[in-house]
């Protein structure tokens, strides 16, 4: 049975640009009362102005307390919290042999440490109101073993370990966890790269093979925002953002294939990086 999400109370984080951004003009579209979050708050701001009179939360999830506080913000407003979707995340390209202590830190508490208080945190307030949907967006590249992504990739492999295990512990409750796949998506949105200013496509080259052609092709923030919006309509535990993305992260067990379409990647970007 596909849920009514009128007048439930949505928060995204993350939600300053891409996939975030998309993610809650959809929401708002379905009539959800919404809390958006991120550091940036002018951007936040100008996509308020798009949004019926959305809670706008300037929030550092570097800060694992912030996280924490987000959430009690939102149920003071609201007086509820029925959907959490743990958006935000922390990007860092470095050579995996640079990679610093502080870089992974970061990437670990932003991409794991934060989500997962700010998840404990609402699940406090869905007991008792009935329930409530936590919608984790990971990323299948950690099986692929993105080349230059260390502190992500390896940030977001925690967070699946984190999702996969809380869907065991909740199952049969009132509290549903999702996890989302969107693969490779276009933005705006540049990573913080100790490599110097890089585009976001530099792994990519247009005469790569057709296998990553495929899998690495890019999605639109739109697109995926459509799917979460159906995915908080009919919650199932695992969705991937396009057929793809499914195949590419089967094919990612298998090492002669993942190995062939990481080091084209990494030969891509040390040529345009001169690396």
């Amino acid at each position: 049975m596909q849920k009514d999400l009128k007048q439930k109370v949505v928060l995204i984080t993350g939600a300053s640009g891409g996939i975030g951004a998309a993610a809650a003009l959809a929401f708002n579209g379905a009539g959800c009362r919404m809390a958006i979050a991120s550091r940036g708050i002018e951007k936040l701001s100008s996509l308020a102005a798009q949004m019926h009179h959305p809670l706008v939360l300037q929030v550092d999830l570097s800060d694992v307390s912030q996280a924490v506080g987000m959430i009690d913000k939102v149920v003071e407003h609201y007086g509820r919290i029925d959907i959490l979707i743990n958006n935000a995340a922390s990007i860092i390209v470095s050579p995996a042999e640079t990679v610093s202590t502080t870089d992974l830190l970061q990437a670990f508490t932003v991409n794991l440490a934060a989500p997962a208080a700010a998840t404990q945190q609402a699940i406090k307030y869905m007991k008792t109101t009935g329930g409530g949907h936590i919608i984790n967006i990971g990323s299948p590249g950690f099986m692929m073993g993105i080349p230059f992504y260390a502190p992500y990739v390896c940030s977001k492999a925690a967070f699946s370990a984190w999702t996969r295990t809380i869907q065991a512990e909740w199952a049969g409750t009132e509290i549903e966890v999702s996890e989302y796949f969107p693969g490779y998506i276009k933005t705006d949105s540049k990573p913080l790269s100790r490599l110097g200013d890089i585009p976001q496509d530099f792994l990519m080259d247009e005469h790569q093979g057709f296998l990553v052609r495929t899998f690495a092709k890019a999605k639109s923030p739109e697109h995926v925002a459509r799917q979460l919006l159906k995915l908080a309509q009919r919650p199932r535990s695992l969705m991937y953002s396009d057929s793809s993305v499914k195949i590419g992260a089967f094919i990612s067990n298998i090492p002669r294939f993942r190995l062939s379409l990481a080091q084209n990647m990494a030969q891509n970007a040390r040529k345009k990086l001169k690396l």
